[in-house]
């Protein structure tokens, strides 16, 4: 068939294999696929651990550390990136006040209708609306001063009332997923390319097997093989997405790593998903309302509404409205409402840290002009502390694949196996 004496070429072999010989370059670049696609979910899922702890199981990598992953890039972020003085830099608490008149009528109103309206509603209801207009109008100026007064005190208070690492660690620790999503989200394209690379370096590293398996076709090189396959495309991919993290020449071609080519984008995506699934008003806002923040914050609106107060206690308005045996009671059940009514959702608290704190802009800006190697800190974490795992993990799959495929497709070859 290939000519009589004539010495078999190792074209002659390949195809005197048959098609188990000819799909070795296509086995392989499914197996570098797969085991690359296998690596990129088993960073995510399953968010909790399944198995028998500690070690027989598996709980995705970004979940399993998700708190040092959200407090290492909380570091970098406020080390680099955000500071409060920044944030609130040109704060001026008259202007945010006048911002905010529609949220300062609703808690004039409010408290008209649960305080006045509860405590003394005979007096109120008997008096003219006149006489009603001009004690709103006197209190929504009253409140409004004492409201200006408040953000100013916030506002030199601001570094002892204001945690953006505990923010971020408190949302973190709630809810594990949202640092799966927020990576996912940035990362997306390094992650396509990282499954599309298994096929892209699996295929040649295929023909090198073909060649080697035409010419020692021994049983154990189709396992080692694939463990080489699965093994190597993963550390190549990983490799890839990171380095080299400036433009580099090689031969004709200038590459350069496809996370820091995306820097521009990466940063749109980061300070959009830290703004609003961490960072956003409704987290801050329940930060600093509770514990030594929440102390503290509402000492200052307490010392502030407490001096409203006794300045109506002088007036003779209020003995009429409210005797002085009733006054205490009144007072306590003010200062409740308020600590009740500042931390719910879409309230005055709410409404002035998203008009105040611009985190999206701010970190946005700031990461655009990031140095090479901080910004690989923003996602890199994700992948360094446990990616020996996914290589490893992929030679194994690698390794499986190379056992399966002597098996179906050279049976004859693993029957022969003696051990």
């Amino acid at each position: 068939m290939f000519g009589m004496g004539m010495p078999m070429t190792f074209l002659d072999l390949i195809i005197a294999g048959g098609w188990q010989t000819w799909i070795i370059p296509l086995v392989s670049g499914g197996v570098g696929w797969w085991t690359n696609a296998v690596a990129v979910r088993m960073m995510f899922e399953p968010t909790e651990f399944v198995g028998i702890k500690p070690y027989l199981g598996w709980q995705g990598i970004v979940p399993a550390s998700a708190l040092t992953l959200a407090s290492r890039s909380t570091d970098l972020i406020l080390g680099k990136l955000l500071n409060l003085k920044d944030l609130f830099a040109g704060f001026d608490a008259k202007q945010t006040v006048k911002e905010l008149g529609p949220a300062l009528d609703q808690m004039t109103d409010q408290t008209l209708q649960d305080v006045i309206g509860k405590h003394a509603p005979t007096v109120w209801s008997g008096m003219a609306p006149q006489a009603q207009q001009v004690i709103r109008s006197m209190l929504r100026s009253e409140i409004e001063q004492a409201t200006i007064g408040i953000l100013q005190d916030f506002h030199d208070n601001m570094d002892r009332i204001i945690d953006l690492k505990k923010v971020v660690m408190n949302e973190v620790a709630r809810d594990k997923k949202v640092i799966s999503v927020m990576f996912r989200s940035v990362g997306e394209n390094e992650f396509q390319f990282i499954k599309a690379s298994g096929w892209y370096f699996g295929l040649p590293f295929g023909v090198l097997q073909m060649l080697q398996w035409v010419a020692i076709p021994v049983w154990w090189t189709l396992p080692l093989a694939g463990f080489a396959v699965g093994y190597a495309t993963n550390w190549i991919a990983l490799k890839l997405v990171f380095e080299p993290q400036q433009p580099t020449k090689i031969g004709p071609f200038v590459v350069q790593a496809l996370f820091h080519k995306r820097q521009q984008e990466v940063a749109e995506l980061y300070a959009t998903n830290i703004s609003s699934k961490v960072m956003n008003p409704r987290n801050i806002v329940q930060t600093i309302t509770s514990g030594e923040h929440g102390k503290i914050l509402f000492g200052i609106v307490e010392k502030h509404m407490g001096a409203l107060l006794d300045k109506y206690e002088q007036h003779p308005m209020a003995s009429m409205l409210f005797p002085a045996d009733k006054r205490d009671a009144l007072r306590a059940e003010m200062f409740a409402r308020l600590e009740a009514e500042l931390p719910k959702p879409g309230g005055f608290l709410e409404q002035f840290t998203a008009r105040t704190m611009d985190i999206q802009g701010e970190l946005m800006k700031r990461m655009k002009r990031l140095d090479a190697t901080s910004f690989e800190g923003v996602l890199r974490p994700a992948f360094q502390q446990d990616e020996w795992k996914l290589i490893v993990v992929g030679g194994a799959l690698g390794l499986a694949a190379g056992f399966a495929q002597l098996v179906l497709c050279f049976g004859e070859v693993w029957e022969s196996v003696s051990f």
